[in-house]
């Protein structure tokens, strides 16, 4: 039977009625808190009225409690949403890099709805929070630093009474090495890097660092990402029976147009493959693979020589290498089941493996002698420190992780200054994958094959990405038969007609 309890103003009038319905108990023996709601009676509505509809309201409360259909929504969507973040990456549902993704997206998303209860959240209020993200000035995000030319950050390290700058990272920043040491080369960085590294030194960000803010409205694709982040959310709230639906599956994001997947000529690859035979042995290696297994670039970082099977050609794809500002460096399983591979490498990729192994890892081993690390740890997408054997492929050479996997970023910055030196337009690492579906596609290779060695979950995926380069390739094939069937034919019909002509005159 539910509790009804009248909730008066100052002045003593009954203004609503709270409802409660016992929620029971828990495993433990204690009492769980019960299912509660306010309803408020309209104007004028009589003595009678009220009680009849409050009757009924109050049944139909304790109806839908049953069924399993309410649940307590009281929870501000703030907290609600930090509550299923964690669960999600508890349970392994969220990676690491994709929960941090979730938590940037949700501090936007906070500043907008983060107030509001999850019961009282609907469509109404989603739509005026997509329309507001569209108007300009709200990156939250958007704000860069580069380090001024004239700071020698090195040299304030040591002013600080620090020789060695990784502890100084641990002891003031709490901060990765790999992110400090971005700043320190003049790398692009956050602006709340900077400020946090102005910050452990006591002076002003703009006395360190120039700050470049992006003041552009966000992209109809970045509101739609903030639109799944609270879809996934609020649909939490209604597996765990908070909300009787979802509101944001009622909501209209803006429609984004699907980009093109950025894809190479294969005159364009072969000018890359002329131009590495003057480029260093490793990164003309990284390139080739990249180029060779349409892998991502975390995934050919995370390669590790016991991944290398000679007798048949191939490697594994069984771990990937990430970075995230909060942990730095990481190692982790590749992003989807079925990402986790054999990929057949042709015989030349094969061989200049090999050659990359005697002529450069092997002797950088030897040339480091002591200070090779030979047992690396590394933290997981958990934070929790593995220990490996030290046998990944592409290593880093710096003095302070020598021997660790390389990080991430570090190919699209050598692709960079690439491009520029052989007058390249400009390359980015997921471009090879794009280029290597595209080069598949036009040599005949059907979607299930090309999404296996890609690695995609599902065949879908791979032909919602490659949906144009799909027809492209159709339409090549169709030129083809054409030429086959029709244009050849032509010809021949054409060289008979000569030859009879030739033939006539001469008769």
């Amino acid at each position: 039977m539910p509790n009804i309890t009248p909730r008066t103003n100052k002045n003593g009038e009954i203004v609503s009625y709270r409802i409660r319905v016992a929620a029971g108990y828990s495993a433990s023996g204690e009492k769980i808190k019960p299912y509660e709601m306010t309803w408020k009676p309209a104007p004028n509505m009589t003595k009678k009225q009220i009680e009849k509809e409050l009757n009924r309201q109050a049944t139909l409360f304790e109806e839908q409690c049953k069924l399993g259909l309410m649940g307590d929504g009281k929870q501000k969507f703030e907290n609600y949403a930090d509550y299923v973040m964690k669960v999600k990456a508890d349970s392994g549902v969220l990676r690491h890099n994709t929960e941090m993704r979730y938590r940037e997206l949700l501090v936007r998303i906070n500043a907008g709805i983060g107030h509001i209860k999850i019961a009282d959240i609907r469509p109404q209020h989603l739509n005026e929070f997509y329309r507001q993200l569209s108007q300009d000035g709200l990156r939250l995000q958007g704000a860069k630093a580069v380090v001024r030319p004239n700071v020698d950050i090195g040299a304030l390290v040591k002013k600080a009474g620090y020789t060695n700058k990784e502890t100084f990272c641990k002891e003031k920043l709490n901060m990765s090495y790999t992110t400090f040491n971005l700043a320190m080369k003049g790398k692009i960085i956050a602006e709340s890097t900077a400020d946090k590294i102005a910050k452990a030194f006591n002076v002003p960000t703009n006395e360190l660092f120039k700050v470049q803010r992006n003041m552009k409205p966000l992209s109809p694709k970045t509101v739609k990402e903030h639109h799944r982040v609270i879809h996934a959310v609020l649909e939490m709230a209604v597996k765990e029976n908070l909300i009787p639906y979802n509101p944001a599956a009622r909501a209209m994001p803006p429609k984004c147009i699907a980009p093109k997947a950025d894809y190479l000529e294969l005159e364009q690859v072969n000018e890359i493959m002329d131009a590495l035979e003057y480029e260093p042995l490793k990164w003309k290696t990284i390139i080739n693979l990249l180029i060779a297994t349409g892998a991502r670039r975390g995934e050919i970082i995370g390669l590790r020589w016991s991944c290398v099977n000679w007798e048949f050609n191939q490697i594994h794809i069984e771990r990937c290498v990430y970075y995230q500002p909060d942990i730095g460096i990481y190692t982790d399983i590749p992003k989807t089941e079925k990402s986790n591979r054999f990929i057949k490498l042709p015989v030349q990729v094969m061989q200049l493996l090999k050659e990359y192994k005697q002529k450069y890892y092997d002797l950088l081993i030897s040339d480091s002698g002591s200070k090779w690390n030979r047992n690396i740890s590394i933290p997981d997408g958990k934070g929790v420190m593995q220990t490996f054997e030290n046998d990944f492929i592409f290593v880093s050479e710096n003095f302070d992780n020598l021997g660790y996997p390389l990080h991430p970023d570090s190919i699209a910055q050598w692709l960079s200054s690439f491009s520029k030196r052989h007058n390249l337009p400009h390359l980015h690492p997921h471009q090879f994958r794009h280029t290597a579906a595209s080069l598949l596609y036009f040599n005949g290779l059907d979607t299930i094959s090309i999404s296996g060695y890609l690695g995609h979950a599902q065949p879908s995926t791979t032909q919602n990405i490659y949906a144009h380069v799909l027809e492209e390739a159709n339409s090549r094939i169709a030129d083809t038969l054409g030429d086959v069937l029709f244009t050849q034919k032509l010809k021949k019909n054409a060289q008979d007609d000569e030859e009879d002509n030739k033939e006539t005159i001469a008769g």
